[in-house]
């Protein structure tokens, strides 16, 4: 069972959408939907906003569903210049920007881990990033136009910053880029959850879509549309992924209390 995460509901609407037999599940304060996409058995939940959140749901879902694979997504805000809206960041590696357990460990570095760079698994993320440039060639992981945005949605792998921030500004944006210099952009979950599922064991692939450029140009009512749409461009991606690999007989989620 592949279970897939996102921070904001409207970043999950159209993952949602894609499920067949969908079946709705409360749990620790979640809504769970479970069903199957392209016949593989899949798990959408809302993670909730920030690490801490994040974290626990994850952590809840994998001792409760023991999936084989996590795949997280949602938007973020650009570090680097020549990221356009609407272009997709596949993270190589996370890190926790706003860790700092100085003196005794480096910053970003995750203490008893031995780790600053969380890593995502590397062939669940090939296998990812190839289906969501398919899906964007075929015009599926993009709707109708909207403002700003890059007239060919580009596909980059790098390494994403994680904070309990929205970066807004320039300075905020300096300050992230200070920590994490390789960063391409910046979110709020990835680097949590990562954690998460590097202790559980369980392969983990972070995609993100540029909704802004982390400083005084963002604009709030925009973000929810292009969260939309970053779900848009998640579920094609997961429609041509899962709808290349030979399906496995579906079995019954366990129950969660």
């Amino acid at each position: 069972m592949i279970l897939i995460l996102s921070a904001m509901p409207e970043e999950l609407e159209a993952v949602s959408q894609a499920i067949d037999a969908p079946r709705l599940i409360r749990s620790a304060g979640r809504e769970v939907t479970s069903g199957s996409i392209s016949g593989h058995a899949v798990t959408a939940a809302f993670s909730r906003w920030g690490k801490v959140a994040a974290a626990s749901t994850a952590a809840h879902l994998l001792t409760a569903f023991q999936p084989s694979r996590v795949i997280f997504t949602g938007i973020a805000g650009a570090l680097r210049d020549d990221l356009a809206i609407g272009d997709h960041v596949f993270a190589r590696a996370l890190f926790q920007h706003d860790l700092d357990a100085s003196p005794f460990f480096p910053r970003t570095h995750v203490p008893l881990l031995d780790l600053a760079a969380l890593p995502t698994d590397p062939a669940l993320t090939e296998q990812l990033a190839g289906a969501l440039r398919a899906a964007t060639a075929a015009g599926a992981a993009w709707g109708p136009g909207t403002g700003a945005r890059s007239p060919t949605p580009r596909v980059w792998v790098g390494d994403v910053a994680t904070g309990d921030q929205v970066i807004g500004t320039r300075a905020a944006r300096a300050r992230v880029l200070e920590a994490v210099p390789s960063a391409l952009c910046v979110e709020m979950e990835g680097a949590a959850v990562a954690q998460v599922c590097h202790e559980f064991g369980v392969p983990f692939a972070c995609l993100r879509m540029i909704s802004d450029r982390a400083d005084e140009t963002l604009a709030p009512a925009a973000v929810f549309e292009l969260a939309r749409r970053s779900g848009v461009a998640a579920a094609a991606m997961l429609r041509h992924w899962l709808g290349s690999t030979p399906a496995q007989p579906a079995t019954q989620a366990p129950p969660i209390h």
